[in-house]
C-alpha cells in the first residue's frame, strides 16, 4: 500500500521551475519573433504606394516612346521624380532624352519634350561638370556650345537645344573632384563631327542664351 502511494506521488509530480524554464524562454521568443514579423507585414501593407511609368523595353536614345514600351510598378506614394502612370498617355509618343533600359523607373528628365528628333538635327550627349546652373536647366533650352580642340585649335560657337538633363554622377572632366552631369542636346546634323571632336576631347562647354540669331553662333557647320 505505501508502495502505490509513492508511485501516484512520482506520476502526479509537476515539473519544477528549473525544468520549465527553458520552454517558457523559447514561447516568449517564438512570440516576440512572431509580433515582429507581424508587425512588419502591417507596416508594408499599410504603407502608402502608388503606380508610376516604368520602361518595359530598350529605348534608344532619341527614338520614340511608345505605349508598348511602357509598364508601370508599384512604388511608395512620395517617390521623387517618378512619372504617375495615370501620366503615362502625357510620354507617348515623345523622345527618349538617353537609352532607356527595361525595368527603368522613368524620370521626366530622361524623356524630351519633344517627339522624335527633327530633321536634319541630331542629339548628342555630352558630359559636362555638374553644377546648380547645368541641374537648372529645362528641356528646350536654348544653348551656345563652346567647343575646343585637344591640340589648342579654333574654337568654334555651335547653337543646340537642350533634351534633357541626366543625374549627377561621382568624378569630374577636369579632376576637380565636383559631379558630372551628362546633357542631351539636338543640334544640326552638319555640326556632328565638330562637336562630337570636341566631346571626344573633353572640350565642350555648354552656356544659355535668350535667343538663337546672334551671328557669332553656327546653327549649321558647313563651309
Amino acid at each position: 500500500m505505501a508502495k502505490s502511494t509513492a508511485n501516484q506521488a512520482t506520476a502526479s509530480r509537476l515539473p519544477s521551475t528549473r525544468e520549465s524554464r527553458p520552454a517558457l524562454i523559447g514561447l516568449a521568443i517564438l512570440l516576440i519573433f512572431g509580433g515582429a514579423l507581424a508587425s512588419a507585414w502591417l507596416a508594408i501593407q499599410s504603407g502608402d504606394r502608388s503606380y508610376f511609368v516604368q520602361v518595359n523595353s530598350e529605348v534608344a536614345q532619341g527614338a520614340t516612346i511608345s505605349q508598348d514600351d511602357l509598364t508601370r510598378v508599384s512604388l511608395p506614394e512620395g517617390f521623387e521624380g517618378g512619372i504617375p502612370s495615370s501620366e503615362s498617355d502625357s510620354v507617348v509618343g515623345k523622345a527618349a532624352g538617353a537609352r532607356l533600359l527595361p525595368g527603368t523607373v522613368l524620370m521626366r528628365t530622361m524623356i524630351s519634350g519633344k517627339s522624335g528628333v527633327e530633321a536634319n538635327q541630331t542629339q548628342l550627349t555630352v558630359a559636362v561638370d555638374s553644377s546648380p546652373f547645368i541641374r537648372g536647366l529645362q528641356s528646350g533650352a536654348q544653348l551656345a556650345l563652346d567647343v575646343g580642340t585637344s591640340d589648342g585649335g579654333e574654337r568654334q560657337t555651335v547653337y543646340a537645344e537642350l533634351v534633357s538633363v541626366g543625374d549627377e554622377q561621382s568624378g569630374s572632366i577636369g579632376g576637380s573632384g565636383s559631379g558630372e552631369t551628362s546633357i542631351v542636346v539636338s543640334i544640326d546634323i552638319s555640326c556632328l563631327s565638330t562637336v562630337s571632336q570636341g566631346i571626344e576631347d573633353s572640350a565642350v562647354t555648354p552656356a544659355l542664351i535668350g535667343g538663337s540669331d546672334s551671328s557669332a553662333i553656327a546653327k549649321t557647320c558647313g563651309s
